[in-house]
């Protein structure tokens, strides 16, 4: 396990302009907040912006513009965070080289997609040396499970002397103290940090666009929302600007970026990878009282997100994080990891959530996915979810425990004005707060929702459910308007991960609304598709969803279901 100072030197040189509040607007705050980023891109890796900017789609522009050499092209492009792990270990790259390569990426990426909120490649790169230099010093050191892995991190994590502004003016210039729990375990396996990506204004929209850094915009088709809250890591990860970061999770927030950008998205149980000392914007305390949220990681690819889990369980996180459980990762037998032909694997499928009818893409995706496991031996068990409008009625009561007074203080401090997104959900109209009696009501309903949900895994046997991440894929920006597919498995507080499994093709005409099968409400969210042209290049993905804290034994069922989808 590393001991090297894990950010050296101070990172305060991040955050050089310290502007006083009561002196600026609060867009005059944004414009210098942006600008202080903007001028941590080095000369030598700027892009030449305005030759990409027609272009819908700007997947390819970091192999064609010419800032990334071949061989950083090979390390970003060719291997996922495993991959490059045994690389570094071996000797094959060193740190420093991979660090740099992922620092220029990603500045290619924020160049294209606004996607970052802080920057501190420099220091980054300061560390890769260190740790090179270390391994060269004391070459039987054991090395971290993370060794020299750059990971990007949710600008809610707190790092000390950076932003963790969340796309709040209150917040900004006003550098963090400290570690939050999960950034200061990551440096301590060995890893890397280099970045932090934005979110949406309150974090409760799946678009990721503030008032202090703009609008991040989703690469396969600028047209469409990235995703939120976990906004900028999607188009990161998907531009490899990053192949592993973290998030969290409160609504969908890791699988809906995952879903917009096709990248996978991975929702443990809560309490597994270290969740405390963020920013988030609720009283503090809210944790043990509201929704119950999980930190995860995205990734390029599934093996990635359990190699990720196993990391944090195996250096126990409990020891760091008094939230964390005690759960040790658990050595398998090879033998024993996979289902026996007298054994097989059983998936229950789930067309739809009961209120909202999937899109013809997303149908197809779901269809296809559903073909490939029964052709590979996979029982398919058809399945209809139980109590969900009890489960989407408790989520808006926990959201507003307090009468969303605190989140409405925030935005008053600075007079920000709400984003369009925000403004259309109407989660801030001030209420009374829930009294004690009320709480306890809650909670009652959702323990009565899971003892429902423990006899559904039972009766029916199945070792994962399947369905889609939401009914459609990535919109037109400003219109996500449901996170009912992911938020009931926080409710229930079960692991989930999303799969890519294609793209939107020509053949995915608009059909008769007449196929919206739950009423007007329903017929509005199915017309966000509007075809195949408007929504060229956007990802389908479907989600796997395992039981709560078996996240070791649903990591091995998720990774066979991944190999069978993805295969050829």
């Amino acid at each position: 396990m590393s001991t090297i100072n894990p950010m050296t030197p101070d990172l305060q040189s991040s955050a050089e302009t310290i502007v006083p509040h009561a002196q600026l607007h609060w867009s005059e705050i944004g414009a210098q907040k942006r600008n202080t980023r903007d001028a941590l891109i080095p000369g030598a890796w700027r892009i030449d912006v305005e030759k990409y900017a027609s272009r819908i789609n700007v997947l390819d522009v970091p192999l064609v513009c010419g800032v990334l050499s071949p061989y950083e092209l090979d390390i970003t492009s060719n291997f996922d965070a495993v991959d490059l792990v045994e690389k570094m270990r071996s000797g094959t790259f060193s740190v420093e080289e991979v660090t740099t390569a992922f620092c220029k990426r990603a500045a290619i990426a924020q160049q294209l997609t606004n996607c970052l909120t802080e920057i501190f490649f420099n220091e980054a790169i300061d560390r890769a040396r260190l740790l090179d230099q270390r391994r060269k010093t004391h070459p039987h050191e054991v090395l971290g499970p993370l060794f020299g892995l750059p990971i990007s991190l949710k600008d809610t994590y707190q790092i000390p002397g950076i932003d963790a502004s969340i796309g709040l003016a209150c917040y900004t210039f006003k550098p963090s103290t400290t570690y939050s729990s999960l950034p200061k375990l990551l440096l301590s396996l060995g890893a890397v940090l280099y970045c932090k990506t934005n979110v949406p204004q309150t974090m409760m929209t799946a678009d990721s666009h503030n008032n202090i850094f703009g609008r991040t915009t989703n690469p396969a088709n600028r047209n469409l929302t990235a995703g939120g809250s976990t906004g900028g890591e999607g188009p990161l990860i998907a531009l490899r600007g990053s192949i592993l970061g973290f998030g969290t999770d409160l609504a969908g927030s890791i699988r809906i970026p995952s879903l917009c950008n096709g990248i996978y998205g991975f929702k443990p149980s809560s309490g597994l990878i270290p969740f405390s000392g963020q920013r988030i914007p609720f009283l503090p305390g809210w944790e043990s009282v509201g929704i119950i949220a999980s930190a995860g990681p995205l990734a390029t690819s599934c093996r990635a997100c359990i190699f990720a889990l196993e990391s944090i369980l195996r250096a126990c996180p409990a020891d760091l994080d008094p939230g964390c459980l005690r759960m040790p990762w658990v050595v398998q037998d090879p033998a024993n990891l996979n289902t026996g032909a007298g054994n097989p694997l059983r998936v229950a499928f789930v067309a739809d959530d009961g209120f909202s009818t999937p899109t013809p893409p997303v149908r197809r995706g779901l269809r296809s996915s559903v073909e490939k496991l029964r052709a590979a031996g996979v029982e398919i068990v058809d399945l209809k979810l139980p109590l969900v409008t009890d489960m989407l009625q408790l989520m808006g009561d926990m959201f507003a425990l307090d009468g969303s007074k605190h989140l409405t203080e925030l935005l008053q401090s600075s007079q920000e004005p709400l984003v369009p997104s925000v403004e259309k959900i109407g989660l801030l109209t001030p209420g009374p707060s829930k009294t004690m009696e009320e709480y306890y009501s809650l909670n009652k309903l959702r323990y009565s929702i899971t003892e429902k949900y423990t006899e559904l895994w039972r009766d029916h046997n199945i070792d994962a459910i399947l369905m889609a991440p939401a009914p459609y894929t990535a919109v037109p920006l400003d219109s996500w308007s449901t996170a009912s597919y992911t938020a009931i498995f926080n409710i229930l507080d079960y692991p989930s991960l999303v799969i890519p499994v294609g793209h939107v093709e020509h053949t995915d005409m608009v059909d008769d609304i007449s196929n919206a099968l739950y009423g007007d409400a329903d017929a509005q969210l199915y017309q966000k598709y509007t075809g195949p042209e408007a929504c060229s290049g956007a990802p389908i993905c479907v989600q796997v969803i395992g039981k709560k804290q078996d996240d070791q034994a649903f990591t091995r069922v998720a990774a066979m279901i991944d190999s069978i989808l993805t295969s050829s």
